[in-house]
């Protein structure tokens, strides 16, 4: 029960409502279980021309009116009319409250797991698919509305009807009353036998339905390719085949719940075969009235209702069972990267970092940094450079600590970055990737992602540094242009320099340059060159690059082979040792020229 104890703390957040809503559960419980009685009256004292009970005679003569048996029969329609509208208007009610509390509690817990996703590592997020997490997010977080209805609401409105009906069975007939007790532990029993068969059809359904999810977010996503590459069909065909594989697993649930509903309905149909029996022959006997029977009767139907709500309890949880276990494994597990307590917070840097005999890696048995050690002064620039899967991503990626390496550590202006709170180092660094990520929000709220409170005067200033300024002027609304998601409906070398505006408003002490113009045409390079060199002024600045021409400029460079340094020094020493750098730049330079002619 671990588990449903912790989503419904989730039902703390709602406890006033939760009052209201137990006061009103316990009111409609008991109209509920008098509206058969008018029906009693009407059989017994007005067809039956049974005597009044003495407690209805003293009601009347309260009220100055005579036992006829138009009144009678007046005292009946209306009296059921009345009861019904009151139980409806408080069932409204009820309804109400239940719907926004419910609700409430739905959006505090996928607040939760967002907030929680957000904070995950990237190498969470990298294992893991986006789609399956949305599912977790936006439709997982329905089961604490559906396990606190199932657990408690729905329960204990059965149990506070079953009582207050028990108690006017027993004024019927004892007998009765037993005999339909009887049946009730058979009903509840039957669920108990599917129990388990439904909660591995329910796990394998949600699992079904995560991966369709996964397969539509990763398609649309890469939309284009897949037309690129003409692959609609095959991606329709993925779909449809986790599709089937759905509606096969939502077949198998709803038979295991068909054969349940059916054992359940044949035990109450024989328990109801057996009172009729009983019944019939107390009346006969004189000492039960015909409208006892008919209101035992309707009871009996309210009775079996009753149970068969609390014995699908068990089954219902064993359905929503996958969907509790997706969502607390999100709210249970420890992010990767997290903040140590007694964190103190980092005042503003001056940006010295410090890499110290560094080790790392994605798998627990496949390091890609080797004991990786260097130290970058306060504004200057190293270019990190190497072949792919050297090691160059990863090794920038320990500063605003997306991961926390294995061995070794990193500090900022000497602080180990493990002693300090991830909000207060990450605020001191921005980055500029090689594919920039832009929001589908205006052109400004882009820039200005970083800092939401910048004045409309400095997020232009920080356009115009990033050679941004004129072609956002030329946009239907400028800087209030939305952009389409991801950035689409803006060219490469576009989305970069908003990118570069982005990092220049943030204007933190380190910045982190991964490939920024690896992806960009010569023209291009140049205007986004220009807006580097703005960025880069006094800032320690972490660049890779394939492009050499990108870091001639760099204080330094260190060249990565196989996770460790193999080389580090100015663009002239390296040159001058003749060595791994000197041979790449020579590939880049010295052989550009034939290529050229070759294919002139």
């Amino acid at each position: 029960m671990h588990k449903y104890r912790r989503l419904l703390q989730y039902a703390g957040r709602q406890r006033l409502h939760f009052v209201v809503i137990a006061a009103l559960t316990i009111v409609t419980s008991g109209l509920a279980a008098l509206q058969p009685w008018p029906m009693k009256l009407l059989a017994d004292q007005v067809l039956g021309n049974i005597s009044p009970p003495a407690t209805l005679n003293s009601i009347l003569g309260f009220s100055a009116l005579t036992p006829t048996p138009t009144v009678l029969l007046l005292l009946a329609v209306f009296g059921g009319l009345g009861l019904f509208l009151l139980n409806s208007v408080l069932d409204v009610m009820l309804s109400r409250l239940w719907t926004l509390a419910g609700r409430r509690m739905v959006y505090d817990l996928a607040a939760d797991l967002f907030a929680r996703a957000q904070r995950r590592s990237l190498l969470f997020h990298s294992r893991n698919s986006t789609g399956d997490m949305m599912g977790r997010i936006t439709g997982d977080s329905w089961c604490v509305y559906q396990v606190f209805d199932t657990l408690l609401f729905t329960p204990a409105h059965a149990v506070l009807t079953l009582i207050f009906m028990v108690v006017l069975m027993t004024q019927l007939d004892v007998t009765l009353t037993i005999l339909a007790f009887l049946v009730a532990p058979f009903m509840v029993g039957a669920s108990f036998l599917v129990g388990k068969p439904l909660r591995l059809a329910a796990k394998l359904k949600r699992e079904i339905e995560s991966r369709i999810q996964s397969q539509i977010q990763q398609t649309l996503t890469g939309i284009p390719v897949v037309q690129a590459f003409a692959q609609e069909d095959r991606e329709q065909e993925r779909f449809e085949r986790f599709a089937d594989s759905a509606i096969r697993a939502q077949q198998r649930s709803t038979l295991i719940g068909s054969l349940n509903g059916l054992s359940s309905g044949l035990i109450a149909t024989l328990g109801t075969g057996v009172i009729l029996w009983v019944g019939a022959r107390h009346v006969t006997e004189g000492s039960l009235t015909i409208g006892g029977i008919l209101v035992f009767l309707v009871y009996l139907n309210s009775l079996q209702a009753q149970m068969r709500t609390l014995a699908g309890v068990h089954t219902a949880l064993q359905g929503l069972s996958a969907n509790v276990d997706r969502v607390v494994e999100v709210l249970e597990a420890a992010p990767e990267v997290s903040d140590k307590p007694g964190a103190v917070v980092l005042p503003r840097v001056r940006g010295r970092v410090q890499i110290e005999n560094v080790t790392f890696g994605y798998e627990s048995n496949h390091a890609i940094l080797h004991a990786v050690a260097l130290a970058v002064e306060a504004g200057e620039t190293l270019a990190i450079i190497g072949s792919s899967g050297a090691g160059k991503t990863t090794l920038v990626n320990l500063i605003p600590r997306f991961f926390d390496p294995w061995q070794g550590r990193v500090l900022v202006d000497g602080r180990d970055l493990r002693e300090v709170p991830l909000q207060s180092l990450r605020s001191q660094i921005a980055l500029v990737l090689q594919e920039p990520f832009l929001f589908p929000i205006s052109i400004a709220e882009n820039i200005a992602f970083g800092r939401p409170d910048a004045a409309r005067a400095e997020i232009e200033a920080a356009a115009r540094a990033a050679n941004a300024h004129e072609f956002i002027q030329r946009l239907p609304l400028g800087y209030d242009t939305v952009i389409g998601e991801r950035g689409i409906t803006l060219s490469g070398g576009e989305r970069q320099r908003l990118s570069i505006a982005r990092a220049l408003l943030k204007d933190a002490p380190i910045l982190i340059l991964d490939e920024p113009t690896s992806a960009l045409d010569a023209e291009t390079e140049q205007s986004i060159l220009q807006a580097l060199e703005r960025l880069v002024a006094g800032r320690t600045t972490f660049i890779i690059a394939h492009r050499l021409s990108t870091i001639r400029r760099a204080s330094r460079i260190a060249l990565l082979e196989n996770g460790t340094i193999a080389e580090i020094g100015t663009h002239p020493e390296l040159l001058a040792r003749g060595q791994l750098y000197a041979r790449l730049h020579s590939i880049q330079f010295d052989l550009k020229q034939p290529v050229v002619d070759a294919i002139k």
